[in-house]
């Protein structure tokens, strides 16, 4: 069964199990008769993976606090106020959202403890199975870590179940002791996954591209002087590391590789395609929000509540207009490139009736990266991706710096693009400059940008002189840790 459909069904327990009035701390879990058997394990694990589609997550929630900052995305007129304070870079530490974040990150992270403190022990089944479903957590933990470092900056590291509120009182970590854990876990998780690749779940290919961004990003973060990255020792050796495990995916997973057709890395029946390494998986045949994602409403432009199609006839449905796309990074890419041409539709079709949408304009030239043409009401299949093979191409570019290693991988990029090989001749300073407004076109709308900035110290750089936004003290490279976490943890 794929995961998708085994979400639907933990959904289904879900809202089966939520008729109990009796409140219990939610995300907490029984050992009691639970953890016996093979089945126990999967199921656990199916767990795991079910808070990463949710809409207070990756569905859409963790796009909004990433990609809402930069210079991609702004927000309708009539958007929330919250949603606008992190437009704004103005983000409170009462805001829903930014509490949500933390929140189910940690919920991620408390469901991946169970699995590596309780599957190990499980002798009915077999170690292949058990060193999969071990692994697999060893990875989400590490994510879901990864995001909260990311995002916040020092956060209590919890690497056990919490079982009792009692458990719940953590101080907060240094950066360099969460950064061990998130290495640690991601080596333990390639140690114990095998390459196979399997719908909506991680593999040890995930596992190496994962950990080339975790050291690129520590690297990087010493190399501009980035607040918080001071306890890095030598960000050469990191940028080695980077490299290192960027080429284990580059050379060593089968089946993945750089798509030719770039709409075709977001079509919704081609979620194998070689440029998938890990993506949250979603369903329209899911029985509620979270099974199936309405991300790609967000994004979709409201026009008359029409369906309208695009220039190469693929049909799309009116959407919220919520998430509208910037002139900033719009008028950033070359007119030839693909990624602007292609995957960011400008003209759009009413019966015979084109109708042009201006960069300007209430409904803007949107995103296709998060299109669904066989949608079913309001529910589509679109994956939000976590980890692609264009990605990891460009960690191995920005950690080999200016070297023939690293020219062809940026290059094969822009020559996907349709843009003329980058100048060589570059120093490292100004090639990983290029590195970096590569991934901005390359990766838009995916929430990766926020992070670029923050890890290569160019928030007021990039958001405040160049495209002339604010940024409000405590906002830049770290969000504040939510007030409902810092009223009920006296330890933070």
């Amino acid at each position: 069964m794929k995961l998708p459909q085994q979400l639907c069904l933990a959904g289904a327990l879900a809202l089966l199990t939520a008729c109990s009035l009796q409140e219990e701390p939610y995300g907490f879990n029984s050992t009691d008769n639970f953890y016996k058997t093979e089945a126990d394990a999967n199921a656990a694990l199916i767990y795991a993976y079910s808070i990463l589609p949710e809409i207070e997550y990756y569905s859409r929630n963790f796009i909004l606090v990433t990609e809402l900052p930069t210079e991609n995305i702004t927000l309708k007129p009539d958007a929330g106020a919250s949603n606008f304070e992190f437009d704004k870079l103005a983000v409170r530490a009462d805001n829903p959202e930014l509490t949500t974040a933390w929140r189910y990150a940690y919920i991620g992270a408390n469901r991946a403890n169970a699995v590596i403190a309780n599957v190990p022990g499980i002798a009915a089944m077999s170690e292949a199975n058990r060193n999969q479903i071990v692994g697999e957590a060893y990875f989400l933990r590490a994510l879901h870590y990864f995001n909260l470092v990311r995002l916040f900056g020092e956060v209590p590291l919890k690497t056990e179940p919490v079982t009792s509120l009692d458990q719940a009182n953590s101080p907060k970590a240094s950066l360099q002791d969460i950064y061990a854990l998130i290495e640690a876990d991601l080596k333990k998780a390639s140690e114990l996954m095998d390459a196979t690749r399997r719908d909506g779940r991680a593999n040890k290919v995930a596992a190496w591209g994962l950990l080339a961004k975790v050291y690129l990003t520590q690297a990087s973060g010493k190399s501009t002087s980035s607040p918080g990255y001071e306890f890095v020792g030598n960000a050469d050796a990191l940028y080695t590391q980077a490299k290192t495990y960027a080429g284990n995916v580059l050379s060593g997973g089968a089946g993945y590789g750089l798509d030719p057709d770039l709409k075709a890395i977001f079509d919704v029946d081609k979620k194998n395609g070689p440029e998938h390494i890990f993506a949250v998986a979603t369903d329209r045949s899911g029985l509620s929000e979270g099974n199936f994602s309405k991300l790609p409403l967000m994004f979709i432009p409201y026009i008359d509540g029409a369906v309208f199609k695009l220039n190469d006839s693929t049909s799309v449905r009116s959407g919220y207009n919520h998430f509208v796309t910037e002139p900033a990074i719009y008028n950033s890419f070359a007119d030839t490139d693909k990624r602007k041409t292609e995957l960011i539709p400008s003209k759009v079709y009413i019966g015979k009736k084109e109708t042009t949408l201006s960069i300007t304009g209430y409904s803007r030239p949107f995103t296709r990266k998060y299109l669904d043409p066989k949608q079913v009401g309001e529910q589509t299949s679109a994956n939000t991706p976590v980890l692609r093979y264009s990605d990891v191409v460009l960690l191995f570019a920005e950690a080999s710096g200016p070297t023939a290693e690293g020219y062809a991988a940026i290059n094969q990029i822009r020559q996907r693009a349709g843009l003329p090989n980058l100048t060589e001749g570059l120093s490292p300073a100004a090639f990983r400059a290029a590195v970096l407004q590569e991934r901005a076109w390359e990766l838009a709308f995916e929430g990766n940008r926020l992070f670029d900035l923050r890890r290569t110290h160019q928030m007021e750089q990039v958001l405040v002189q160049q495209y002339g936004k604010t940024i409000q003290p405590g906002n830049a490279y770290f969000y504040p840790i939510p007030t409902r976490e810092t009223d009920l943890n006296p330890n933070l």
